[in-house]
């Protein structure tokens, strides 16, 4: 059985209150806008906002972290690698490029990737040479790339690639 959304529970929970999403909103202190962004899968939350939803509707604002599952096994590496395909429209990715080609797929994935992306790549390629390889990355957006400079700088690496947006080059390896 699939785990409820926290939208699903903020929806479930109100309704199962028997309010309205004006009445919800007005002891949140916050807009029936935003109460409705966050019942309809909304997944830019704000623990501030979230605090306030959980106090309006009676209930207690739980957060946790829950490690991601392992990617050593070869199964865990192959389904990563599937779920990465999807970046990957102009050229087929296989299991090999993470090992021949990193930079280029690091560059897919920074860009266009969600967390779990780069947390698959982060175990699949060791922390050390993740880091290292981010610091070769041509980033596409000057936003992307100040972000990792930022995160690179923190952690001690060196970026030493400037964003290439107006660059023209070829978007596959070799």
């Amino acid at each position: 059985m699939r785990e409820k959304s926290i939208s699903e529970k903020i929806k479930g929970r109100r309704l199962e209150m028997g309010l309205t999403m004006s009445q919800v909103a007005r002891r949140a202190n916050t807009s029936v806008a935003t109460l409705s962004r966050y019942e309809n899968g909304w997944q830019r939350f704000e623990l501030y906002t979230l605090r306030k939803l959980a106090t309006a509707l009676g209930c207690r604002l739980q957060v946790d972290l829950v490690p991601l599952p392992s990617s050593t096994s070869e199964h865990g590496s192959v389904s990563g690698v599937e779920r990465l395909r999807r970046l990957f429209w102009d050229r087929r990715l296989r299991r090999r490029d993470l090992d021949e080609y990193p930079v280029w797929v690091l560059e897919r994935v920074l860009e266009y990737g969600s967390l779990e992306d780069v947390g698959f790549l982060v175990a699949k390629m060791g922390r050390k040479r993740f880091l290292e390889s981010v610091g070769r990355v041509r980033f596409k957006s000057a936003r992307t790339e100040n972000f990792w400079r930022q995160l690179l700088t923190r952690e001690g690496v060196s970026c030493t690639k400037r964003f290439s947006r107006r660059e023209a080059r070829p978007c596959w390896p070799g």
